[in-house]
């Protein structure tokens, strides 16, 4: 299990370095800049949505014992121990980031609870009573050989 969480981190953080070489790259060459406005000119009013924070993760699923796996500007990755269960609690910069690491985890099966820029791997009965109290959406993905 050792061995498959280092690959992982280290595809992890390959995928990570490449979305953020390939958004610098596509910023300096993209001739028309984003701007903040909607259709016909008109400001588009940004949807303010708070951050869903590792510890606010933590607590929902009660855990007791929290083991930081790693922290960087890109990821956090923290395994927790509750009564229930054990959890692995990641939290993303970007939205970008937790597709770019689903994208990655699926070959390795799994089943993940998975919001905007988070994601929580646990059993699915830790899970489906996890998004009770948060939210986002389950999914399930069996192991490719």
């Amino acid at each position: 299990m050792t061995r498959v969480l280092h690959r992982l981190r280290s595809i992890v953080a390959c995928c990570l370095t490449a979305l953020g070489v390939g958004f610098a790259v596509s910023s300096i060459w993209n001739p028309h800049p984003l701007s903040a406005t909607g259709h016909g000119g008109h400001r588009s009013e940004p949807v303010a949505r708070p951050a869903m924070t590792a510890e606010r993760l933590i607590a929902a699923a009660r855990c007791g014992r929290t083991q930081e796996q790693g922290h960087s500007a890109e990821l956090r990755q923290v395994v927790c121990q509750s009564p229930r269960g054990r959890y692995t609690i990641m939290t993303f910069a970007t939205a970008a980031g937790k597709d770019a690491w689903l994208g990655e985890a699926r070959p390795y099966g799994g089943t993940y609870l998975a919001g905007d820029r988070w994601a929580v791997v646990a059993e699915p009965v830790l899970l489906n009573e996890l998004r009770g109290r948060l939210g986002g959406e389950i999914e399930n993905h069996p192991h490719r050989s």
